[in-house]
């Protein structure tokens, strides 16, 4: 304590007093033991409202405060004079007033004196009211004075309906448990792992096949009573008065001593065989006096209904109570004592251990035990309601342990997760230490498992469980079943893994979500991916589409497309290591810790909306995201966030390839059959060329776009002939404009109210497709039809309408094409119109001829289908 802030305090108590017109005045200034400066004030507390349930107020109160050291920066300390409101809620020692539940988020050094007086007397007023513990808040538990030397106890179950008191705390009877748990004397930590009745226990202890170790750690029985009542506002400092405030709730001195004795005849059965298991595991001999050697660990819980969560439900606070070696010594003797047999002499001795038990206890003082709550009934996550709060509970495969997998390793762990795998095949090298968490003593181990048991030490409660080696061979061999996974994190950054998955998921029965994450060449992007189960692909899926959004230019995306997918592949490469290391990207810990954050936030963000119907958060049939973090000089722009719905997704008629139709392709094929429908006829065939991509890698062919046909193409209700007229340009173009992702790869046309299948003439022109550019060896053939009524609810935007849809891959034969003009078909004569529609000479019905067109003369000669141009480069 400084004098100034002394200084400080009495100059703003001062102002307060001569401006607060008798409200606040100060009656002494004094120092106490502690050489701290004290203040005796005053309060006007008059015309208070009352209530049963609160303290008794009277209309001047006076309070003792003491200005703590760091004033302004610490508050100060405030006590009641006198020891009316002992054992009352958040009054400690008799007469501590507990002001502030947090005081680093509630006290302000800026208001000083006078928030703290305004505080005080807020305080007094609810407590006057008895609203210091309002609905829905924590009750304010009785204080437990904890010695380090006792050491601390872990909680992580819930009693859950175990509490022997009725919900709204009216139940009077008083409940026994046993805490089984763990004990780590090194950290003297006792972790309470399962709750058992004493029947349980001892069955455990004195059985052969229950395992004695938690891990490394030995197992003890500690033994729980559950009482109705409360202990007031504090717990005792003596087992005297802990044994009278239990014996008053029905729990007599006998049943506690009775508790202690059976759980150290548990604890010296477990004893017994750690110390026989641990002799065995290291080769020596296996004496059984051995357990004599070291004194037993004795606690007990004591719980009473003083937490609340909830309105009325009433859960229990738990102090744990550590005896002293002494008293574990006379407890362990009355316990041995008493599995006696029974006999006049047992018995005396029984009654003088008894004796001798409690005149100790009474003569005891108590080491209460640090207790830490992990009970998710009494504590609540930090990340409660966030997005991460989705991967509580799941079954989690990260591949990759590098500078996006291990730091998403780790988020997941602290998410909760309840189970994770992580997979990598490389080994720990000094180089990675820049950015990846490792340590000097992980170089030459495999990072997979480096990384695992890392993260093992992160959660008592799990065992992350490593894979070291290939991850395309490891988990995506057809007989994987990547089903067992309750997501699926890609950090490999490796496009091979990307084409692996995409192949996997293509004939799986169960997808689950996959995110997928990779980083710019310097560390100021990150693009992220999520497919959810409905979604058509995978991540090579979804990065074509990313690439083609950043290859139009799009504002928010043309940053990408310089970055990740650039035109002209990146000469300059960074090779950190010499020799034929991998290529990788410039960036430090901080950058790639961000952005793994930032990018799994974001996946987050669509699965946590997703599984919870938030369409509003993600669209109504939106099944796969991508998004772009930024930082450093890219952040200008922003996160950005594109969707897409599902493909139509069909097999080709050879079994051989997936052919994804895009929704906006699909779009496109409408548009021109409704087109053709207003301007021609809607009998009239119409058609034109599939632009996207196919993949032999995976079997996928891409339709993107589709185009209408050409000015020179042929139309009519019995026959489409494509023409040639720009088709060069159009793919040419289309290929330079996307560096490549989107070119030819077929040819649709239409059956207007007819069979979605190729008529003899479609079937004799197949062999012959080749690209406009004549490269390509194969090319797809796409009919669209449908009956009247399915293909005019299509035709006219019927909501879910889908055409039927015929697909063929179909290669390119060396045989003899068919040539001439195609001014007859089937033995039909028809004759073209400058506009390109045709009608049937003779008694045919004529088909819709533009008005002043005049016919042209046929037939010319045999027909040239409309896949015959192919055959000739442009």
């Amino acid at each position: 304590m400084t004098a100034d802030g002394v200084d400080l305090a009495r100059r703003q108590l001062l102002d307060l007093v001569e401006v607060a017109g008798g409200a606040v005045e100060v009656l002494e200034e004094w120092t106490n033991v502690h050489g701290n400066t004290a203040f005796t004030i005053s309060l006007d507390t008059s015309g208070l409202e009352h209530t049963a349930t609160g303290i008794t107020v009277r209309d001047r109160e006076r309070f003792k405060v003491i200005i703590n050291d760091g004033f302004p920066f610490v508050p100060p300390s405030v006590f009641s004079v006198h020891k009316r409101w002992a054992r009352t809620p958040h009054v400690q020692w008799g007469s501590s007033l507990c002001l502030y539940a947090a005081p680093s988020v509630e006290w302000s050094p800026t208001d000083g004196m006078r928030g703290f007086i305004g505080r005080l007397s807020k305080w007094v007023e609810n407590a006057a009211a008895g609203t210091l513990d309002p609905e829905g808040q924590p009750l304010h538990p009785p204080a437990v004075y904890t010695s380090a030397d006792a050491g601390r106890l872990l909680v992580h179950p819930n009693l859950g309906d175990r509490v022997p008191w009725a919900v709204d705390g009216s139940g009077r009877e008083v409940g026994t448990l046993v805490a089984w748990c763990a004990v780590n004397s090194r950290r003297k930590r006792v972790d309470v792992l399962e709750w058992v009745d004493m029947d349980t226990a001892v069955a455990r202890a004195e059985g052969d096949a229950f395992e004695v170790f938690h891990g490394d750690r030995p197992l003890i029985a500690i033994p729980v009573v559950l009482t109705p009542d409360e202990f007031g506002s504090e717990y005792p400092e003596d087992v005297k008065s802990l044994s009278a405030g239990l014996a008053e709730s029905g729990y007599d001195r006998d049943a506690l001593l009775n508790d202690l004795a059976a759980c150290t005849y548990i604890n010296r059965k477990l004893r017994a065989r750690q110390i026989e298991q641990d002799a065995r595991a290291a080769g020596d001999a296996w004496d059984e006096t051995t357990d004599e050697e070291a004194p037993l660990f004795t606690a007990m819980l004591v719980g009473t209904p003083s937490r609340r969560v909830d309105g009325d439900v009433r859960l229990a606070h738990l102090a744990a109570w550590k005896l002293d070696a002494l008293s574990a010594k006379v407890t362990d003797l009355f316990a041995r004592i008493r599995d006696l047999r029974v006999s006049r002499e047992s018995a005396e001795l029984q009654g003088e251990v008894r004796d001798l038990a409690f005149s100790l206890f009474d003569s005891s003082a108590i080491a209460w035990m640090q207790v830490m709550e992990t009970r998710p009934e009494v504590t609540q996550r930090r990340d409660q309601g966030t997005p991460s709060s989705w991967l509580a509970g799941r079954r989690v495969l990260v591949l990759g342990s590098g500078a996006l997998g291990a730091p998403v390793s780790e988020f997941c762990v602290r998410a909760g997760v309840k189970e994770l795998t992580v997979a990598d095949y490389a080994v720990v090298n000094p180089g990675i230490l820049v950015r990846q968490p490792y340590t000097d003593a992980d170089i030459g181990l495999g990072k997979a498992r480096a990384l695992a048991r890392r993260l093992s030490a992160i959660r008592d409660d799990l065992d992350v469980t490593p894979a070291h080696g290939n991850v395309r061979s490891g988990f995506f061999a057809p007989d994987q079943d990547l089903g067992v996974y309750d997501l699926v994190i890609d950090a490999t950054a490796d496009a091979s893994v990307r084409s692996n998955i995409e192949l996997a998921r293509k004939g799986a029965a169960v997808r689950p979500p996959l995110v997928t994450m990779v980083i710019g060449h310097n560390a100021e992007r990150g693009l992220v991916t999520t497919n959810l189960p409905a979604a058509t692909g995978a991540a090579a899926d979804t990065f074509r589409k990313v690439s083609l959004l950043a290859a139009s230019k799009a504002a928010e995306w043309a940053d990408i497309g310089d970055d990740l997918f650039p035109a002209t592949p990146r000469t300059k490469l960074f090779f950190p290591e010499p020799g034929c290391s991998s290529p990788t990207f410039v960036g430090s810990a901080a950058q790639s810790a961000a952005l793994a954050g930032m990018m799994l936030h974001e996946a987050l963000m669509v699965l946590h909306a997703a599984d919870r119907g938030h369409r509003e958060t993600v669209g109504d049939e939106q099944v796969s995201f991508a998004s772009v973090v930024r930082m450093g000089a890219a952040a200008t722009i922003g996160t950005s966030r594109v969707s897409w719905p599902a493909d139509v997704v069909q097999t080709d008629e050879s079994g051989e390839f997936e052919v994804r139709v895009s929704v906006t392709a699909l779009a496109e094929a409408r548009a021109e059959v409704q087109r053709g429908a207003r301007v021609r006829a809607p009998e009239i065939e119409t058609g034109g060329m599939l632009l996207g991509a196919l993949d032999d890698a995976t079997g996928i062919v891409y339709i993107d776009k589709v185009t209408g046909p050409p000015p020179d193409s042929y139309l009519s209700a019995t026959y489409f002939h494509h023409g040639v007229e720009g088709t060069q340009e159009r793919v040419s173009a289309e290929v330079r404009r996307t560096a490549n992702t989107r070119g030819f790869v077929g040819f649709w046309h239409s059956h207007p109210f007819g069979r979605a299948h190729p008529s003899p003439t479609d079937e004799q022109g197949m062999a012959s497709i080749v690209a406009p550019d004549g490269t390509t060896r194969r090319a797809l053939m796409m009919i669209l039809g449908g009956d009247e009524r399915s293909w005019s609810t299509w035709r006219n935007g019927g909501a879910g309408a889908r055409p039927d849809v015929y697909l063929r891959v179909v290669p390119r034969s060396d045989g003899p094409v068919i040539s001439g003009h195609p001014g007859y078909v089937g033995g039909l004569n028809l004759q073209q119109l400058p506009a390109g529609w045709y009608f049937r000479g003779g008694s045919g019905r004529p088909v819709r001829v533009r008005r002043g067109a005049e016919p042209v003369a046929g037939p010319i000669g045999r027909p040239s289908p409309w896949w015959a141009w192919l055959r000739r480069r442009p």
